[in-house]
């Protein structure tokens, strides 16, 4: 009596081989799509946090335009332009802002995509795509040049940022930050 041997065919090999390859090709399309989204996302989170960082030393320094002592004297205001903003505040009281944080000026450079504190040695952000600052006047008109900055009462910030890399379609995510600035110690 001859005894058969259990085994595979060399089709049922070549199904199950064919089979297999069709499940890993799945789980690695699974996997790297889920690598780009997460790459994105994380892009995305960064980009955010960096903006808001940057939004948010700008509302402290804005808001404090025009703090002074009794004696001092000074506009807190002195550029005002839908892209450019400068600040004055005597903050250590000796009637004078010639200290280090009291004369504060932020501005857009395009060409580098940054936000920039006092010139383009001290960039605040990256990855920039916009900055734009608007002014509620005194009579309540809003203006991105206004002609008196003595006549300032608020200031909206606005910020785009882009990611540092493009997608797999070439497009970049973007975000937009807006707030609006209240400077305490302005004239009324």
């Amino acid at each position: 009596m001859k005894s058969r041997q259990g085994g595979f065919t060399l089709i049922e090999l070549l199904s199950g081989i064919l089979i297999s390859g069709i499940l890993l090709a799945a789980l690695y399309y699974v996997f790297t799509s889920q690598q780009v989204v997460f790459s994105a996302q994380e892009q995305v989170a960064e980009i955010t946090q960096s903006t808001r960082a940057a939004l948010d030393l700008m509302t402290r320094e804005i808001r404090l335009a025009g703090y002074k002592n009794s004696i001092s004297t000074l506009n807190g205001i002195q550029i005002a332009t839908s892209s450019t903003i400068r600040v004055l505040a005597d903050l250590d009281q000796n009637g004078d802002t010639l200290g280090a944080n009291e004369d504060i000026t932020y501005s857009y450079n395009p060409g580098t995509f940054q936000i920039c504190r006092n010139g383009v040695n001290l960039p605040i952000a990256d990855n920039i795509s916009a900055l734009s600052f608007a002014y509620t006047l005194a009579d309540g008109s809003v203006t991105t040049n206004p002609g008196n900055p003595a006549n300032i009462r608020k200031v909206t910030i606005t910020i785009t940022a882009r990611t540092p890399y493009p997608d797999h379609a070439g497009l970049y995510r973007t975000i937009t930050l807006t707030t609006d600035v209240t400077p305490r110690n302005l004239a009324s």
